[in-house]
């Protein structure tokens, strides 16, 4: 039973460095373009989106180091709830960015709207 979980294992790890080894090239191509990975569709930088990326690779690289530094190398029994909550507030800080920005682009509309009397060019959220 443990050499087929060991087989398995390995061919997982084999799916996810083909998968990161395509997502590489294709960023490399220019068929998959990262330039508005942390901005906003207008082109700003968004700092909430820059620190979701952070805290999530920050996160992503300690789980790592916690799963190979293992002698043997292995999952851990439990996650800590920190890593959650961390998570968490992360994407709610996103998420709360996201709906004030979108609360202020309704209502510059509506301010052009009444101010006009004609639809305003800015875009929608």
């Amino acid at each position: 039973m443990e050499i087929i979980s060991l087989v398995l294992a390995w061919l997982l790890a084999g799916f996810l460095a083909a998968l990161m080894i395509i997502i590489v090239v294709l960023i490399f191509l220019g068929r998959i373009k990262l330039d508005k990975l942390i901005s906003e569709t207008n082109g700003d930088a968004s700092l909430s989106r820059f620190q979701f990326l952070i805290v999530t690779f920050v996160i992503a690289a300690s789980f790592f180091l916690i799963v190979v530094g293992g002698d043997p190398p292995r999952f851990p029994d439990t996650i800590p709830s920190g890593i959650f909550v961390l998570l968490g507030i992360s994407a709610g800080t996103y998420a709360i960015a996201k709906g004030i920005q979108s609360n202020y682009e309704i209502r510059m509309r509506e301010i052009d709207r009444t101010t006009t009397g004609q639809e305003s060019m800015r875009p929608e959220p």
